[in-house]
């Protein structure tokens, strides 16, 4: 299953012009044996995580398990640069991806606690002054749509999602407030003049369509309703209250420092660091909500932990029904995604439903498994995109959840 779902990851990222992974679980088909005991202090992995990385020669992988509200092991190997000697270290930041439209998400529910949307807002109400110029098909789309791929908005499976006539070299050159690129974009894919390719898009709510643009919409609606931009929103929203210091957008370090991990992009078998300053680090900022978030492996557990124990009343910054919207597919259309989580029953370790995201800009990976009724989660990431490090996480997945996840 989980080579599947990588396999169609790869094809949306065109390495450093690629956005985001189609995000689903993080799993393997084979399983050793459970263990019935969760240690009670923090235990180092290095050990599990180093012979991983001898075998697939990738520059650094990451990695933390959780259990009842806490950090349980956690580990980091390898180097910030291929070539270069300087070790990661737990505190480095990494690049999330896709999963970074879970924190989107969340900061949408916390809007719609505040009064200021419901998840049934529609695009006609947000932008009255686009009503006349907006394609039919789009005027109804509501949030819950937007974030559960539901809104008949272009996949990915052509690129990251520039809208019709623009290209990246596009957005990398604009120099307005990041506000108004998000608006024009949203006109762009809105207001677009009807074509054949809109016509064969599924009508809104009747299809799940993975699609980083409805995502980049989603933070437009965000930016129009406060006045503030998402950037501003997520920071002060969730990072802030929730210690994630080391939270930042786009790629990691300074320039040509290397006191971050380094991007790589990998190509007929060489890999390449990509320097931070570089232009292509990273996508156009425009597709921040869809996916540029960077930190700390640590500091997003902060967040994972507070999605665990939201549904219990474990958060103050949302109620546990919030939680539960987020964490519930929406659609019955035959894909359990929910809104920023893919959600999935059974696995060769529990049949506990779990919530699971996969992410990458095409030079890094992350991925999360998360277990609400277990309290449980993994998480990993590495700073490379390539084959050797999916097959990397993906074996550090099966190690430490068969590890570490208590029995029943």
């Amino acid at each position: 299953m989980k080579h599947i779902i990588w396999a169609r990851f790869l094809i949306i990222i065109v390495l450093v012009f690629s956005l985001t992974a189609c995000g689903q679980a993080a799993t393997k088909t084979q399983a050793t044996s459970q263990t019935t005991n969760i240690v009670s202090d923090t235990t180092n992995i290095n050990d599990v995580l180093q012979p991983i990385l001898d075998q697939y020669q990738i520059p650094a992988i990451a990695a933390v398990v959780i259990f009842d509200g806490k950090i349980v092991a956690q580990g980091a190997v390898g180097v910030r640069k291929f070539g270069d000697t300087t070790p990661v270290t737990i505190d480095d930041q990494f690049q999330l991806g896709s999963c970074t439209k879970a924190m989107t998400a969340t900061v949408i529910a916390m809007l719609v606690e505040q009064g200021k949307l419901s998840w049934t807002t529609t695009m006609a109400e947000i932008y009255p002054e686009l009503k006349d110029q907006m394609l039919p098909k789009y005027q109804d789309v509501t949030i819950l749509e937007l974030l559960s791929h539901h809104a008949g908005l272009p996949s990915n499976a052509n690129g990251i999602g520039y809208p019709p006539g623009t290209d990246s070299a596009y957005w990398y050159g604009l120099t307005e407030p990041i506000t108004q690129q998000r608006y024009e974009y949203t006109k762009d894919f809105l207001c677009q003049p009807d074509s054949p390719e809109v016509d064969d898009l599924p009508e809104p709510g009747t299809e799940f369509l993975y699609s980083n643009v409805g995502y980049v919409i989603v933070g437009a609606v965000a930016e129009k309703v406060t006045g503030k931009s998402w950037e501003d929103l997520i920071t002060t929203l969730v990072f802030q209250p929730l210690a994630m210091t080391t939270a930042g957008f786009g790629p990691m370090g300074t320039d040509n420092q290397v006191d971050q991990p380094w991007q790589h992009a990998y190509s007929n078998g060489q890999i390449t660091p990509i320097p931070p300053g570089s232009l292509h680090s990273d996508v156009p900022p425009v597709f921040g909500p869809a996916g540029m978030v960077h930190v700390s492996i640590k500091d997003w557990a902060k967040f994972i932990v507070m999605h665990l124990e939201g549904e219990k009343g474990g958060s103050t910054l949302l109620k546990p029904e919030s939680f539960k919207v987020l964490h519930t597919p929406p659609f019955d259309t035959g894909v359990g995604y929910a809104l920023g989580w893919s959600v999935e029953g059974g696995s060769p370790w529990t049949d506990e439903m779990m919530l699971t995201h996969t992410g990458s800009n095409g030079l890094n990976g992350a991925m999360v498994w998360m277990l609400s009724e277990s309290d449980f989660a993994v998480l990993v990431t590495t700073n490379i995109g390539s084959p050797s490090a999916i097959s990397a996480c993906d074996d550090a997945f099966s190690i430490l959840i068969s590890k570490f996840l208590p029995a029943k």
